[in-house]
C-alpha cells in the first residue's frame, strides 16, 4: 500500500465517524441495541437505535465497530455507510457511483463473484441489490453496473493472492475449519434503493455472523446462536438475583449451552472465525489484536460475562451495570444422539482448552427426559443461583411429531415446577420459543394457546411482567416467552 493512500485510509476511513448499520434477528431489535450500547459506550457520538425490523444504526468510528463485530453475540451482520445519493436513472447512478473511492474500501484483489476461478483470489465480491418505490428496480442491471465501475476504480490491477501463507485467526481450536483454507473470504455490499435514494453499505462480518468459527454439528433444526443469545440475555432481565443456572434441559444441538459457557467464560465470538474487515485496506491487525486482548482481558465496560441493563437516557451511554451472571450450566436431551452431537461441539469449541475449576461453568451433557426433572432436583443443582429455563422445542412440519400435544404437555410442566419450586422458596425464569398458531378455521396447529393455556403465567395478559417477542426462525413465525413464573 502506497503512503498517499494510507494517509487517505486514516484520514477519510479511520479518522472520522461512520454510519453503521447491524441486522438482529427478528424482533430483538432492542436486545441487541442494548448490548451495542455496552460494546461501545462512550465511543459512540449517539445511542443505538431501531430504524426497522431487523435493523439497528450507530455511530462511532470504525475501529470501534470492528468491536462490534469481535463481541456481539446478537448481531447477524455489521455494515458500514459507504454512500447515499439520489438516482433516479443509469446515468446518475453510475455517476455518483464513480465518484466514491473504492479503493479506501476494497483490497485490489477483490473481485466479481461471477468471476473465472474465484478462489485464487484473496476475496470474492458479492453486491446484494434490493429495490422498492424506485424508478431503478432491475437488481441485476443495477449490480452489473457497479461490479464493473468497481473494478475499475480500485485502480489496481487484479491478481491471485498468495493463499499459501493464510493461517487462522489466534486462537482457533483444535479440529475447527481452516477459515482461509482453499477459498476467498467474501466481501460484501447491500444496495439499497428507497424512494429512488441508493445507499450503498459494505460488510464487516462477511459470513453472518452466527457462525462462531469452530466446527459443529448439528441435530434437526438448530437454533442460530445468535437468537440463542438474544434469548439468555432477555431472560436475564427477569432475574430476581445477580447469578443463575442455565437449565438447557431439551438441548438438541447445545445452541444455549454452549452460547452460555462462552458468555460465562469471556469468549468473545470473534476469536476462531475470520471477518471480511481483515481483507479491507483499514484493517490494521495490531489494532484488531488490542481489541479483542481488551475484551478477553475485561478492560472495556461491557465484558462478555455479564448483561447489562440501560437507564432510559438520551446521549451517549456513561456505564453498564452488570445485571446477572451465569454461574453454572446443567444440559440435558432425551435422545441419544443429541448428547453426541453436544459432547462433540464441545470439544471442537474453545471450552475444550478450558480447565475446569470451581469458577468455570463447565458443560456436561446427561441423557435425561426433561418431564422428569422435579423442583427439589433443580433447588439441589442450582445452589443459590436462580434458575433460567430456556427451551426450543421441536415444533410444525420440520419433525413427524405432534407438536401441539408436545406444548400441552410442556406447559402443564412448567406450571407444576414453578408452583413446588415456590413452595421451596425460589422462582423459574423461563425463556421459551413456540410456533405461531395457525388462525384458520378448523385448524389444529395451536402450539401457543396449548401452552398459554396449560401455563398461563407466560402469558403477558395474565401477567403484566411477562414478555413476548415476535421472532422468525427457519421459514417459521415463532413467539419467543419470557416470564418469572
Amino acid at each position: 500500500m502506497s503512503d498517499a493512500l494510507e494517509k487517505r485510509i486514516k484520514k477519510h476511513i479511520i479518522g472520522k465517524p461512520h454510519r453503521f448499520l447491524a441486522i438482529s434477528p427478528l424482533g430483538f431489535e432492542q436486545t441487541l441495541a442494548r448490548e451495542l450500547d455496552c460494546i461501545l459506550g462512550e465511543s459512540a457520538t449517539e445511542p443505538s437505535h431501531v430504524t426497522g425490523d431487523g435493523k439497528v444504526e450507530f455511530t462511532t468510528k470504525l475501529t470501534e465497530a470492528w468491536k462490534a463485530v469481535a463481541v456481539s453475540r446478537i448481531a447477524n451482520r455489521v455494515l458500514m455507510e459507504v454512500a447515499s445519493f439520489k438516482a433516479e436513472n443509469f446515468r446518475e447512478l453510475e455517476k455518483k457511483a464513480s465518484e466514491i473511492p473504492w479503493e479506501l474500501y476494497l483490497d485490489a484483489n477483490v473481485i466479481p463473484s461471477r468471476a473465472r476461478d474465484p478462489v485464487k483470489f484473496t476475496n470474492a465480491l458479492n453486491i446484494h441489490v434490493t429495490c422498492k418505490h424506485s424508478r431503478l428496480y432491475h437488481s441485476d442491471a443495477i449490480a452489473e453496473r457497479l461490479y464493473k465501475i468497481i473494478e475499475e476504480g480500485v485502480s489496481v490491477p487484479l491478481a491471485p493472492a498468495d493463499t499459501a501463507s493464510a493461517t487462522p485467526s489466534a486462537g482457533t481450536p483444535r479440529n475447527a475449519p481452516m477459515q482461509n483454507e482453499n477459498r476467498g473470504t467474501p466481501q460484501n455490499l447491500y444496495v439499497n434503493f428507497l424512494d429512488d435514494r441508493c445507499t450503498i453499505w459494505l460488510d464487516l462480518a462477511g459470513e453472518e455472523l452466527y457462525k462462531r468459527g469452530f466446527e459443529r454439528f448439528v441435530n434437526d433444526a438448530p437454533l442460530k446462536e445468535t437468537i440463542a443469545s438474544a434469548m439468555i440475555f432477555e431472560a436475564f432481565h427477569f432475574l430476581p438475583s445477580t447469578s443463575c443456572c442455565l437449565l438447557d434441559l431439551m438441548s438438541g444441538s447445545g445452541t444455549f449451552s454452549l452460547e452460555s459457557a462462552c458468555i460465562a467464560n469471556k469468549i468473545i465470538p470473534g476469536t476462531c472465525r475470520d471477518f471480511a474487515l481483515k481483507h479491507q485496506p483499514a484493517f490494521k491487525e495490531a489494532t484488531w489484536n488490542f481489541i479483542t486482548r481488551s475484551v478477553t482481558l475485561n478492560e472495556v465496560k461491557c465484558n462478555t460475562s455479564t448483561f447489562v441493563t440501560l437507564s432510559e437516557t438520551k446521549g451517549p451511554v456513561k456505564s453498564c451495570n452488570t445485571f446477572a451472571t451465569i454461574a453454572k450450566i446443567i444440559t440435558s436431551d432425551i435422545s441419544e444422539r443429541a448428547v453426541s452431537i453436544i459432547k462433540h461441539n464441545i470439544e471442537c469449541s474453545p471450552l475444550a482448552q478450558i480447565a475446569p475449576n470451581e469458577n468455570t461453568p463447565t458443560i456436561s451433557p446427561q441423557l435425561r427426559d426433561f418431564f422428569s426433572y422435579t423442583a427439589k432436583e433443580i433447588v439441589d443443582a442450582c445452589d443459590d443461583a436462580s434458575p433460567v429455563l430456556v427451551l426450543n422445542p421441536p415444533y410444525g412440519k420440520r419433525l413427524d411429531f405432534d407438536a401441539p400435544k408436545l406444548y400441552t404437555q410442556i406447559g402443564k410442566k412448567l406450571t407444576e415446577l414453578a408452583r413446588d419450586l415456590r413452595n421451596l422458596g425460589k422462582s423459574l425464569t423461563v425463556a421459551i420459543l413456540a410456533p405461531k398458531d395457525d388462525t384458520r378455521d378448523g385448524a389444529k396447529y395451536t402450539c401457543t394457546a396449548n401452552l398459554l393455556r396449560e401455563c398461563p403465567a407466560l402469558s403477558t395478559e395474565i401477567n403484566p411482567t411477562a414478555k413476548v417477542v415476535q421472532t422468525s426462525h427457519g421459514g417459521f413465525s415463532l413467539n419467543a416467552f419470557f416470564a418469572t413464573i
